[in-house]
């Protein structure tokens, strides 16, 4: 069963890493190009080389509250079994500290060697934050008895809303730095690629329901549950309105005008339509007793 703290962990994870992975994409190619584009969304992307794995350390706490006790969360490091679990555990701890490494290696004065090592850290620790990305979504869809989630097309979900409240993240940040110029001028190049990552994740968001609508009577349920049950709220208030089309509407509207002001609440939508999202799947998800395959509570 799962609780509001996997619901948390698996928002800031995927925020968290979404963020990273953006800013160090853009890190990695402005080494080996340069772009007016890319130079100026880098004001605002940089953001996510700290708050990336800050927010996952965050959604580890939350990780490590679900397991219920500090013996158990230590037990998933101490003893790997080589599981999903173990192999997403340590996929966080590398991740935050290939993260910190690269940050200390980078503000370091230093010659070709430290050069080298930042740049290697880099690259590893931007495949780690892929990696905490797509784990949540893959650990979720691999339960046979939870059908609603037993779907390709929830890694798939999960990624899209990752990366469009990892972009959310950074153009929060952003904003609250927002008297500098570069920065001012960086958060408008984001508009496009905010508005991308948003409709991305309506479609895949779409494809899904609809699949699960098709796909038996356990997942129509959890369909009605999320649409008409009591997750409508979170999906169509927090999900639908805040999460996609608030925040697609501002895009649009902001695009000849780069207002700063409604790109924040935007991405403020975002980031509550993402946070919905994880709990109204949870809520909507339903286990089977393998017995007699009757519907059992999913959520503790």
């Amino acid at each position: 069963m799962v609780s509001s703290y996997i619901a948390w962990y698996l928002f800031l994870a995927g925020a968290g890493g979404g963020a990273y992975a953006i800013g160090a994409t853009v890190d990695l190619l402005l080494r080996f190009r340069s772009g007016s584009w890319l130079s100026r969304a880098s004001a605002i992307t940089d953001a996510g080389l700290l708050a990336g794995p800050v927010l996952v350390a965050i959604s580890a706490v939350f990780l490590m509250l679900d397991l219920g006790s500090p013996q158990l969360a230590f037990q998933v490091f101490l003893a790997p079994t080589g599981s999903l679990l173990s192999a997403g555990a340590w996929s966080i701890a590398l991740f935050c500290l290939t993260a910190v490494a690269a940050l200390f290696a980078g503000a370091v004065d230093g010659g070709r060697v430290i050069r080298t090592a930042e740049a290697a850290l880099s690259v590893i620790s931007a495949l780690l934050s892929a990696f905490v990305i797509v784990y949540a979504g893959i650990f979720l869809s691999l339960y046979p008895t939870v059908p609603f989630l037993n779907t390709p097309l929830i890694p798939v979900l999960f990624v899209a809303s990752a990366l469009a409240t990892g972009a959310a993240v950074l153009i929060t940040i952003g904003f609250v730095r927002s008297a500098r110029d570069d920065v001012s001028d960086g958060l408008g190049s984001l508009v496009k690629l905010d508005a991308a990552l948003v409709a991305v994740e309506a479609i895949v968001l779409a494809l899904f329901i609809g699949c699960a609508w098709e796909a038996g009577d356990a997942q129509i349920r959890s369909v009605f549950e999320l649409v008409s049950g009591s997750c409508s709220l979170f999906f169509w208030f927090g999900v639908v309105l805040a999460g996609l089309v608030v925040p697609l509407s501002v895009d649009i509207i902001v695009a000849g005008t780069s207002s700063t002001p409604m790109l924040a609440m935007g991405a403020a939508c975002t980031l509550v339509g993402g946070l919905c999202l994880r709990f109204a799947l949870l809520f909507a998800a339903q286990r089977l007793c393998l017995v007699d395959m009757s519907a059992l509570v999913y959520w503790m």
